[in-house]
C-alpha cells in the first residue's frame, strides 16, 4: 500500500468508522513493536494497548473490518479454539503517517 493508498483507506475509516481510529492506530504501534519479532501480533494485544490503567477493557468483534478496509492482513489459523487470530501490518509506517497527518488537519484552524 502506498502512502496515497494509506492516505486514502484513512480518510475513508475516518468518515465511515471514526470510533475505529484509535484501533487504527494501536495497531500501528503493536506492529512497529512487533515488527523485529517477525511482524506477527494477536488481535488481544491491540485492544489491551487501547484499554486505560483501571479502565473497562475494549470490546471490538474482532479486527476484520480493519482487514477489510486493507490495513491487516491475517497472519495463519485462529488459535484458543477460534477465539485468538494473528495479523500483520506490512505498510504500518505509511499509515502512522497517514493517521498523523489526519490529526494534524483537524488540528488547524479552519480557513488555514
Amino acid at each position: 500500500m502506498s502512502s496515497a493508498d494509506a492516505w486514502q483507506k484513512v480518510t475513508e475509516l475516518a468518515r465511515e468508522r471514526p470510533d475505529w481510529l484509535p484501533v487504527l492506530r494501536a495497531a500501528c504501534e503493536e506492529a512497529e513493536q512487533s515488527e523485529r519479532f517477525g511482524g506477527r501480533f494477536a488481535g488481544r494485544w491491540v485492544l489491551q494497548r487501547l484499554a486505560t490503567p483501571g479502565g473497562p477493557p475494549q470490546h471490538r468483534p474482532g479486527l476484520r473490518l480493519l482487514v477489510g478496509y486493507g490495513f491487516l492482513e491475517k497472519a495463519g489459523e485462529s488459535s484458543r479454539g477460534g477465539r485468538r487470530a494473528y495479523y500483520r501490518m506490512p505498510e504500518w509506517r505509511n499509515v502512522k503517517h497517514a493517521l498523523d497527518r489526519l490529526e494534524s488537519a483537524e488540528e488547524e484552524p479552519p480557513g488555514q
